[in-house]
Order: structure tokens, then sequence, then C-alpha cells
């Protein structure tokens, strides 16, 4: 099966419609291969976007809103490598 370029104006069709997204939906949107990979590149300072940590919650969480520029930003024909770089 062949799959279809994501256009740009596509992007919201794969990003939730919340403004906070998990590490698990985070590695997913970015292309990483597990959540143990972004771990890996948040510690050593290779992600593209801020993670936080939430009061009263467990684990690291990105803004959506970050997800997204940083897919449109990729997606218009700027390198990753110049954002620190999604596998």
């Amino acid at each position: 099966m062949v799959r279809k370029p994501v256009l740009l104006a596509d992007i919201d069709t794969y990003l939730p419609r919340v403004p906070v997204i998990s590490a698990a939906e985070t590695a997913r949107l970015l292309g990483y291969p597990s959540t143990g990979a972004l771990a890996k590149a948040r510690q050593t300072g290779r992600l593209p976007i801020e993670m936080f940590q939430m009061p009263g919650r467990r684990g690291w969480f990105a803004a959506t809103a970050s997800v997204r520029a940083w897919l449109q930003e990729v997606m218009t024909g700027g390198s990753a490598k110049d954002q620190g770089g999604a596998p």
C-alpha cells in the first residue's frame, strides 16, 4: 500500500485536540521508535521541542503547539538537524 504524503493542512488531523500531550504521543509524532528513545534524546539535549513535568502527574509532557510548530517547520523546508533533530 502506498501512503499519500501528509499535506501541511492535514497536520491537525494527526495531532490530538488537547493543549498538552504525553511523552508516548510526543514520541509517535516526532518519529521516535519508543518513549525510551525520546527520553534519551531529551536527556542529551537533542529534542527539537521543550518538554516539561506537571505537578501531580508522572512523566514528561509537551505542548501540542510546539509539536505542531516543529512539524510545520520540517514540512516547509526547515531542517530537523537545525532544530536539534529527531531521528
